[in-house]
């Protein structure tokens, strides 16, 4: 099959995923709209790294995730955890992290380098108990070190579901018997991400921070919404 998802095209997979996720995590529980919410993460992991790797400026890149990181820290905790705490961090520090991770990378000449800058990004995660902790930046360098792979996303699938289930495997729940990660639902994000153009059809810089603010705008909206119900 052709390829033909454009950019933009898999941001809006994303943020959709993301919302019916968050929509589980404060509004209906259960573990059906959690299920669907796995394939975001890992999208957002996969964009990083072809952004990274891209980016002519990546001092720019930092900076925007950085302010978007700040914006978010507040309602992600009025969302998901119902006040102000320093004990969680947001996914967007995760991807801040997971770009400097990548940025170092880029600059190193030999792959063992490569993997060896991995590990204080993915520590600093940890310590500070950000969304995904350790296991979001490996998945982030995971992408950035496999994406001119032969076979890549089979490489990718293999990987990521070792990484689930030894390193994040979060909650676990019933399948055909067996207590399976839910995060593994998250290797149905490889099927958005086979099917990447790798072109935009905007470069827009309102469509740009509209894809930003998305997260921390939707995680107040949903955190007002708890608050009327």
């Amino acid at each position: 099959m052709a390829k033909k998802l454009p950019q933009e095209g898999l941001k809006l997979i994303a943020c959709l995923s993301m919302l019916i996720d968050h929509i589980g995590a404060t509004l209906v529980p259960g573990w059906g709209l959690r299920i669907v919410g796995r394939i975001a993460f890992p999208i957002y992991c996969f964009l990083l790294a072809e952004g990274a790797h891209y980016t002519k400026k990546p001092q720019k890149y930092a900076l925007r995730l950085f302010l978007c990181a700040l914006l978010s820290e507040l309602p992600f905790d009025l969302a998901l955890f119902g006040g102000w705490s320093w004990q969680h961090q947001s996914v967007m520090v995760t991807l801040l992290l997971g770009f400097g991770c990548l940025w170092t990378m880029e600059k190193c000449a030999n792959g063992f380098l490569k993997c060896l800058v991995v590990v204080p990004f993915a520590l600093a995660a940890e310590w500070m108990n950000t969304d995904y902790g350790l296991g979001g930046v490996l998945l982030i360098a995971l992408f950035g070190l496999t994406r001119e792979a032969p076979h890549r996303l089979a490489l990718q699938a293999l990987l990521m579901a070792a990484l689930i289930w030894f390193v994040m495997p979060g909650a676990r729940i019933p399948i055909l018997g067996k207590r399976v990660p839910i995060e593994m639902f998250g290797l149905l994000a490889l099927i958005p991400i086979g099917l990447y153009s790798g072109r935009k059809v905007t470069y827009s810089r309102a469509v740009q921070w509209a894809f930003y603010l998305f997260y921390p705008v939707h995680l107040g909206i949903l955190y007002l919404l708890t608050l009327c119900l």
